[in-house]
């Protein structure tokens, strides 16, 4: 019942796998420009028409993951009944807080922790009670909260006149690593552009409709230049009118505006809306028309993870306007799914269903114009008769 209430426009062929286990389909420009906005129409068949379950994942904006830092540990002794640890941190850094690898302990200890800037006057920065609980594991971290500090070099002092030393292991911090997520080209594109007076207007499309994440562009401007920009496309369906008349109406889609700078990464943020045409218009003022030379448009990669087994066939299917989203089991365990065996890339799609013939518009007027022809028409008769029997009496 499910495989026959599908009506996919579109379908490709899967390469064969070699082993079995999860993979990873790496969805082209034009799966994900001929399907609906949230890929909800996208099945995968098996030979036998059984539905294999799958999981998409589209790459985030920009990603952030916690990263290690280990500062330089220049001393770790005991001295008569404390601990020593000294380090450098990487000058003009803004330290708030530190991170205190130990071996696994379970201990109170007094904590004394003093700035330098040349290790030779000491400054206090914090003096406090430090807990140091293990969560099971041979090592541990313990994060050490520090008021807002600027020195070079810093001592941690730990008290042991009245419990055994700890072994310190290392000292750093944790920062957030931010990095741009995964972007692809979203097809092969053409482009023109036409000037008007104080814009620039370029058109951009291809072969399928675009899902477009960002436009690259290349200027051979070699003088500073601050331009405004506003990307739109253009809609258009037909409509019912009063009296039942159908017209196609046309109108302006907004998709963002953005700024070209000189001084400034050459990418135009867009909303990831497929487009047949994506128009960029460019405000000149009355300055001279930027030389842009190339224009890309980039898709964060979107990936298909699904389980398969060599020896089958695979079949994906999308364009279906009326498709639900299915619902597998694998949502609900995204982060703990098997690692990926493989990573396939699809061949290009091919038309499983042609698209029905537009309705012609039901035009009244046309109608009203055949009956006055009709009725001119038999009036014209009936005074030639009229006349015909006149001459014969």
């Amino acid at each position: 019942m499910g495989a026959m209430a599908q009506h996919p426009q579109w379908s490709t062929t899967l390469p064969p796998v070699r082993q079995g286990g999860l993979h990873a389909v790496r969805l082209s420009p034009e799966v994900v420009g001929r399907s609906l906005p949230g890929l909800q129409d996208i099945r995968l068949w098996a030979a036998d028409s059984a539905l294999v379950p799958y999981l998409v994942r589209t790459e985030a904006e920009t990603m952030s993951a916690p990263r290690a830092v280990p500062f330089a540990v220049l001393r770790n002794e005991r001295v008569g009944k404390r601990t020593v640890v000294e380090f450098e941190v990487p000058a003009g850094t803004l330290m708030d807080g530190l991170e205190l690898g130990i071996r696994n302990a379970q201990v109170d200890k007094q904590a004394r922790i003093t700035g330098s800037d040349d290790r030779l006057q000491w400054y206090m920065v914090k003096d406090q009670g430090l807990t140091l609980t293990g969560d099971g594991a041979t090592r541990s971290l313990r994060w050490v909260d520090l008021p807002l500090s600027d020195h070079r070099y810093y001592r941690i002092e730990l008290n042991d006149s009245l419990t055994p030393p700890v072994q310190v292991l290392s000292v750093g911090h944790t920062m957030q690593a931010r990095s741009e997520g995964h972007y692809v080209s979203a097809g092969k594109v053409r482009w023109d552009r036409r000037e008007e007076k104080g814009r620039t207007l370029l058109r951009i499309y291809g072969d399928h409709p675009l899902v477009v994440d960002r436009v690259h562009y290349t200027t051979a401007d070699t003088m500073p230049y601050l331009r405004h920009a506003e990307l739109y496309t253009m809609r258009s369906e037909w409509r019912t009118e009063r009296r039942q008349r159908k017209l196609l109406h046309r109108w302006r889609e907004d998709l963002g505006t953005g700024t070209l700078a000189s001084y400034q990464r050459t990418i135009l943020p867009c909303p990831g809306t497929a487009v047949d045409t994506l128009y960029m218009e460019v405000r000149n003022g009355d300055d001279r028309p930027l030389s842009i030379t190339e224009l890309t448009v980039l898709q964060r990669q979107r990936t298909l993870l699904a389980p398969l087994s060599p020896g089958q066939t695979y079949t994906l299917t999308t364009g279906d306007a009326q498709a639900q989203a299915p619902r597998f089991d694998m949502a609900y365990f995204s982060d703990s799914l098997p690692p990926i065996v493989a990573t396939l890339e699809l061949p290009a799609l091919i038309r499983t269903a042609t698209d029905a013939p537009a309705e012609e518009p039901f035009d009244l007027s046309k109608v009203w114009v055949w009956i006055a022809m009709v009725v001119v028409g038999g009036l014209s008769a009936y005074a030639a008769v009229k006349a015909l029997r006149q001459g014969t009496s």
